[in-house]
Formats: C-alpha cells, structure tokens, sequence
C-alpha cells in the first residue's frame, strides 16, 4: 500500500526567502563591525542601515522559521520582538555588569544570527505552502494602479502642507488650526482609498498596506515634518539617557527611575555606537514611522483571530490609528513593549483559534448550570495546534517568555498588564500555557526586587499607598488636565469623547460576538487595562496608558460593529453608502488630526530650542545655575548627569513663583535664564498664565537691569545674570538657522 504523500506545511510566507534576507544582513552587518574593530570607517549610508536591520531582524528570522509560525502579520510581529528582545537582554546584561564594549557584543551577537540563519534551513520542509504575494504582473491591474498613485499624491499633499505650517502660531486649537486646504485634499484621498478598497470585493493586500503605512504618517508625522524635529519632548529625554550611557557605559545611580528599566536605553545606546550616530536625533525623527507600521502586524494578527477575515483585521488597524492621539508611538520604552505585547497577543489568540477546544467539564457535576460550565472553563486545557507537537509548542511558550522578560527590564507597566492578560487565558481555559502568567509574574518580581531598587528604595510605602486609589489615578490623569486655557480644556473634552466612543463601539460588537470561542477571553484582555488603575497612577499617565494598552483589542471589536452595521444597509445604494462611509471616514481623520495634535503649542520643539538648550548647558561654567520657564527636555545630556560641577537647572515650582515671574526669578537669582517658546506655550495653555503676562514679566525682568539677553530667536531667548559671563552660541545658533519657525 502505498504511503500518502506529506501535506505541505503551509506558512502563509516565503521561509527560505526570509533565510536568504536574514543571512545577508547578518553578513553585511558582520563585516560592518569587523571593519569597525578594525578602525575603518564605514560610510553610514551602510553602515546604518545594516545595524539596524539585525537589530530587527536578527535572530527572531530563523527563530520564527525554525518555530514554523504561520501568517505573514503574526510572523513579522514574532521577529521583530524576538529580535528586539535578544538584543534588549544581552545589551542590557551588559550595561548592567558594567562589561560594555559594543563592537564586541554586536559581532557575538551577528554571528548567532549567521549561524541560526543557516542552521534553520534545515527546519525548513520540502513541501511549503507560501501563499500569493499579489505581486505577479496579472494582479497591477489599472484600480491598483489609480489607487496607489492617489496614495502618491496624498503623500506629496502632506509633505507641502506640513512644511508649509507655522507651527509657532499654534494655540489652544492645537495644530488643527494651522492645517490648510493642501492638507484635507492630501487626507481626503488617503479616505476614499481606504473605503473604496475595504469595499471591493476583493481586497488588495499591497492598497492597504501601502494605505495603512500612509496613515501612520498622517497619524504621527504632521508636526515633525513642519518643524524638522521630533514631535514629543520626552524623546530628547531619552536621548539625553542615551548620551549618559553612552558616557559612562553603565547605570547611573538615583538618577531618574527610568533607569531602573533601562532595556531600551541600552539597546539605543548599542545602535548610537554600532550605527555610528554621534547623538540619536534623527533617529528621534523617523521613529514613529518605524514603529507604528510595525505595530500593525500585531494589530493585523490579533483582529484576525479575533474577528477571521482580512477585511476586519485591516478595518482594525486603521482603527487603531483612528483613535491612537495618544502619542506613544515615538522613541519611547513603551513602543517597543507596546510591539511585544501584541506580538504575545497575537500568538495566543491564533492559538486558541487553531487549537481543538474540549467543553468545560468537572464542576458542572456538582454545579449544574450556567455557573458550573463557567467554573469549569480553568479547568479545560486546548489541544495542541495542528503541525505543532511536543517540541514545538513548548518552543513558542518559551519565544514569548523571551519577550515578557525583555520587555521586564524595560517597562514598567507592560509587564503587570502582560500578567494580568496571560492570566486572563489562563482561567478562561483557552492557553496550553497555564502557568506562563505566573512566570511571567515570577520575572516581573524577580527584577522589581532586584533590578529596580533605585526606583523604590526609600519610598516602598508611598507606593503602596496608591494601590486601590482609583479616584486619585483618575484625578491625576483626567481632573488635573482639565486646567488651564478656558479653550484648551474644552478641547480636551473632545479627547475624552473619542477614547468614550471607541469603548463603547467595541462593547457593542463584542456583545454581538457572543458564541465565538475567543468571545470571553478576547472581552478579558479589553478589560485587563483597566485593572491597572487601581495599582498606580504612573506618575498621572495611568488613564492614558489604559485606554491606549486596550485598544489593540478594543479595535476588532469596533471594526466588526461596523461591519454588522453596513450589513444592515445594503439596500440603500451603493454610491450613497460608499459616499458616507468616506464623509464619516474623512470626520474622524479630522477629529484624530485634532486630537493627536491639540498640544502642538508646547509639544512642538524648533531646531533653535534644541540646539541653543544643549549648547547653554555644555558650554557654561561648572556650577551655574539655570533657571527654565516651564520645562527644558533638550537640556537632559551627559554633563547634567555625570559632571560633578554639572550646572543646577531649576524650574518653576510654585503658583506664588508663575504669578511674578520677574520677582522669582530676582529672588533666586540664577546665572541663566532659558525662556523657550514651548516653555511659554505649556505655562499659557496648561498653567493659565496668559502669554501676555509672561511676555509682561520678561520686560520687567529686563527693566531690572541685573539680566541682559544675549540670545534671541522666534523661539529662544536667553539672559545671563551680569556677573555671569555670556555664552558663545553662534555655532549652535548658525546651525538652526532657517528652520527656527
């Protein structure tokens, strides 16, 4: 008899393509680091792009493949953050034992990733299932065609209405005000790409990609292309915490408790030294349209298994960034944690959809009913995943405790929600892995005790003291906002009603997917973020962070309460139908462009307040004293955290101080004065001190006659006490010149 042929492994992707890719980058970025230990110089237009490439690539290319993961969005979203997740760990073992040579750990860490790459090969089946790139010549059809090209087109659009903002004249309206027709033309034809091609038929995998990378430059890039710098202040912070490990090459000690997590510090100082950078501010630039498009396979992945079609996972992805004004998705901790908790995500719910699921049985024997079926549910354990056996399945649980424990050291909030979502599966019965939860939670604990004791040590109680607090995080993150500019509070509101919305839309889908298999769990992990309110307010961010921790989940949900609410009209015409959902499309990209951009006023920074801040604080003498209107995220670098005669920045502490400016600042008397467009701006909008009385104060200080400024831009000036001397900056001011807006 004869013995039937194998069924071909399907991967969804080309495995042996990915080999091939990960071996070249693996080589070329080898050479780049045996070049470097050698003392030649690499050109960065190689060098750069090499780095990075293995830092994303490698070694989570031939893990994925060795694991056989299927899906090109689940896949990708596994690679990177494997990747991410070795290179965060050996980087920060590194910093952590004070062993730091960067060229030393990049080749160790390229050659694991040549070999693996090889290695894997041989994991790879003879029979593979890869599935259509929609790339042959039949599927560049003229619709594609005319649809990419109004994608171009909306491209140029944003450009020349970005660059032709005056983001100084933004107020309390925040950026929304500043946007001109060139801008709605450019968004408008992004929408009606969208919805014309979620509509057809068929949809074009290569429109929708190329459409959601467009959206996620829309979403994140319209101030930092009008300024040419990065659009949120704390990411100079982190390169400031970049410069000071890349100075020291170790942990400063009670400096600030972002150290205690410092995974992605380390990380980005390895790429600073490997890459070549002297500082990482362009990297600050390009980053969130490096990590939003990434975010996307983790999105795609999790609506799919959630909702088990194309059409709502790309719905939910656009959704996402829809509601996304949250502004997290820059050179920040959190993005890159924020990658490894959907990539975790994603893998568990395409799991429980692909495993066999027994009933819930043993105390519905004493319970009968309803309830016993539900008390029954932790005790039920899925079948494996077809293909997956012995060896591999317990492979994949170990890939995701690799990210939960990069992602440890790293952040500080992610990993608690990961508990709380691993957890979740695990009472639910819908994980083979029913004890991850608890060591992943094991981990946290392990670090928090004894990784992060600068960030506890001295005030344990205090932070205790929080847990339960519910109406403290609340007022923190919401109350405490609602100060300030009459206007800009209204305009808060509007923020509120979005995050308000996208909640409840996705309450409603999910009541109408009662049934599924995912219905309880998926309803879990929409709620896990929540719980997080009741430990801490994380410093006033806590509000902020839950809903954007929740709406990976929450998006499939609001995508299919829209696909069940078109349904319903598809008697009305066609063209009508498709009008609408463009006109109502196009209203919530204004309201995201409004909403993600209300804070542009003191967010935005100018090339003059970067450049002029680094340079008043490395150039004046040791010990001087700098007095800032608001706050200076320019100024955090190497000197302020490792001199011992690093200049002591003060700032405005106190109302009785903000009510006379020029008389606090006489009191103190500082030997420099840093007054910065964005400083005035947060003071005006958040604070409620008009601009006019600032303005007002600035004069008076002047009148005084014990300050004389010696700098002064659109956006920066600076005074300096009599007996201090002034500081040479023209470098620094030539080198903003023409782009200080």
């Amino acid at each position: 008899m004869a013995t039937p042929a194998a069924r071909p492994v399907s991967y969804g992707w080309h495995p042996r393509a990915a080999l091939w890719t990960a071996l070249t980058v693996a080589a070329v970025a080898l050479v780049v680091a045996v070049l470097d230990w050698s003392g030649v110089a690499v050109p960065g237009v190689i060098r750069i792009p090499a780095v990075l490439l293995a830092v994303f690539l490698l070694p989570g290319v031939p893990i994925v493949v060795a694991l056989r993961i299927p899906g090109r969005a689940l896949a990708t979203a596994l690679i990177v953050s494997a990747s991410l997740s070795v290179n965060i760990l050996v980087t920060q073992i590194s910093m952590v034992l004070e062993q730091w040579h960067s060229a030393q750990t990049q080749t160790i860490l390229l050659v694991v990733g040549l070999v693996a790459s090889i290695a894997a090969f041989r994991t790879v089946p003879a029979d593979v299932r890869t599935g259509p790139l929609g790339l042959a010549r039949a599927h560049w059809t003229p619709t594609r065609l005319a649809m990419l090209a109004a994608l171009a087109v909306s491209l140029a659009l944003f450009i020349v209405a970005a660059r032709g903002l005056d983001i100084l004249q933004a107020g309390p309206y925040g950026v929304i005000s500043l946007v001109g027709p060139w801008y709605f033309l450019g968004l408008l034809l992004l929408v009606a790409t969208i919805v014309l091609t979620l509509r057809a038929g068929h949809i074009d995998h290569i429109v929708m990609t190329a459409a959601a990378a467009l959206a996620v430059v829309y979403n994140t890039m319209l101030v930092a292309v009008a300024t040419g710098e990065a659009s949120v202040p704390t990411a100079f912070v982190h390169r400031g915490f970049v410069s000071v490990l890349a100075a020291s090459h170790r942990l400063p000690d009670l400096e600030d408790a972002r150290y205690s997590w410092a995974g992605f510090f380390s990380l980005a100082t390895h790429i600073q030294e490997s890459a070549g950078f002297t500082d990482l501010t362009d990297v600050l630039f390009w980053a969130p349209v490096v990590f939003g498009p990434l975010m996307c396979f983790g999105l795609y992945a999790i609506a799919w298994a959630i909702g088990g079609n194309a059409r709502i996972a790309w719905m939910a992805v656009l959704l996402y960034q829809a509601f996304n004004w949250y502004q997290q998705d820059y050179f920040a901790p959190q993005a890159v944690a924020g990658l490894g908790y959907v990539a975790i995500l994603g893998t568990m719910l395409w799991q429980l959809r692909r495993s066999p699921l027994p009933a819930p049985a043993g105390l519905d024997r004493v319970l009968p009913g309803r309830l016993g079926e539900v008390l029954s549910l932790a005790r039920r354990t899925p079948g494996r995943v077809p293909g997956f056996g012995s060896g591999r399945t317990p492979a994949v649980g170990a890939t995701l405790l690799l990210i939960i424990t990069a992602n440890t050291v790293s952040h500080q909030m992610t990993p608690m929600l990961t508990v709380l979502a691993l957890a979740a599966f695990a009472v639910t019965g819908t994980t083979r892995y029913r004890t991850l939860w608890l060591a992943a939670g094991l981990v946290f604990a392990a670090w928090f005790s004894y990784g992060a004791t600068d960030f506890w040590m001295g005030h344990l109680n205090s932070l205790f003291n929080e847990v339960g607090q519910i109406g403290y995080s609340v007022n923190r993150g919401v109350g405490q906002r609602l100060n300030g500019d009459p206007t800009y509070k209204s305009m808060q509101y509007l923020r509120i009603a979005a995050s308000g919305a996208f909640v409840v839309v996705a309450f409603i889908g999910w009541l109408t997917c009662r049934g599924r298999r995912a219905w309880l769990v998926s309803g879990l992990l929409c709620a896990a973020p929540f719980v997080l309110v009741t430990l801490q307010s994380y410093g006033g961010e806590m509000i902020i962070r839950v809903f954007l921790l929740a709406s990976p989940t929450l998006a499939p949900f609001v995508a299919i309460a829209l696909v069940k609410l078109s349904r319903k009209l598809r008697r009305l015409p066609t063209v009508l139908v498709t009008v609408v959902a463009i006109i109502l499309t196009l209203g919530m990209g204004v309201l995201e462009t409004t909403n993600r951009g209300l804070n542009a006023a003191f967010e935005a920074s100018t090339p003059a307040e970067d450049a002029l801040t680094q340079g008043l604080i490395n150039k004046i003498p040791p010990n001087s004293s700098v007095m800032v209107f608001s706050h200076a995220p320019h100024s955090v670098g190497a000197r302020r955290a490792l001199d011992p005669d690093s200049p002591i920045v003060g700032y405005i502490d106190s109302f009785p101080c903000l009510d006379n400016l020029a008389q606090c600042t006489e009191n103190r008397q500082p030997d420099y004065v840093l007054i910065t467009h964005q400083g005035i701006e947060m003071m005006d909008l958040q604070l409620g001190k008009p601009a006019e009385e600032m303005e007002s104060d600035i004069a008076a200080l002047e009148k005084l006659e014990d300050y004389t400024m010696f700098i002064e831009t659109d956006s920066v000036r600076i005074l300096h006490f009599v007996d201090a001397p002034a500081v040479d900056l023209s470098a620094e001011l030539a080198r903003s010149e023409g782009k200080d807006n």
